[in-house]
């Protein structure tokens, strides 16, 4: 069995990562799309086709999987390849197991980085209100940080001058921060660091990470779809 990770750059290594770790027996291999990164500042018509044209190459490769590793590529291009393009495939994605996360933890005040493409389609806000529709969930665009993060700049000022506009947006009272970006995660530390300096608080929001989620609910999905193989 062969699970591919479709991304458009590096952030979905990260991703892949997270899962070799927790599944060390099945094969996996990541396909990115560096021709055409970043997908963040795409429109909407662009993403859907992009994402289109490189899942069909992992499914022309015999991929078994494809988990959309790519952030802005599931929010925008998931749901119509699964219901329109790909109807008989298994193409996968990380939102949901976030959003139960979430409403699992009781987190009544939660803000979002991610890029401007997926903040614009408000989705993990509407995943986590269909779960519980009292949390408080506000999503901010972080244009310019993917470029700086492919250029393996995870530190230093130009992050953290972009890091302090962002998060100067933020509510210094919220209880968690979600990385909406798979790149994110490499750049932990500055985003740690920068939030002290602009909010002086005594308590950071847990942060959570997407990917580790989905990579934990991709056990049941497997047990369910290909217990053979779990």
């Amino acid at each position: 069995m062969v699970v591919w990770f479709f991304d458009s750059w590096l952030g979905g290594k990260l991703v892949m990562e997270v899962f070799q770790e927790a599944f060390p027996a099945l094969d996996m291999i990541l396909e990115m799309d560096r021709e055409n990164a970043p997908y963040g500042w795409k429109s909407h018509e662009e993403i859907c086709e992009l994402t289109k044209n490189g899942v069909q190459k992992l499914f022309d490769n015999w991929a078994d999987v494809v988990i959309l590793a790519c952030n802005t590529a599931s929010v925008h291009a998931l749901r119509w390849l699964q219901n329109d393009v790909f109807q008989w495939k298994h193409i996968l994605w990380v939102t949901i197991p976030w959003a139960e996360k979430v409403v699992e933890m009781w987190y009544k005040k939660i803000w979002v980085l991610a890029t401007e493409a997926t903040v614009r389609t408000r989705m993990y806000k509407e995943r986590v209100h269909i779960l519980d529709n009292s949390v408080l969930i506000e999503e901010i665009g972080a244009p310019g940080l993917v470029p700086l993060i492919e250029y393996e700049m995870t530190s230093g000022e130009e992050i953290d001058l972009l890091l302090r506009d962002y998060l100067s947006q933020f509510s210094s009272d919220i209880e968690s921060l979600i990385l909406g970006c798979t790149h994110y995660p490499l750049i932990q530390k500055s985003i740690e660091k920068v939030w002290w300096e602009v909010h002086q608080t005594n308590t950071f929001p847990h942060i959570i990470d997407p990917w580790v989620e989905a990579a934990k609910q991709f056990q049941f999905w497997m047990e369910r779809k290909f217990p053979w193989a779990a």
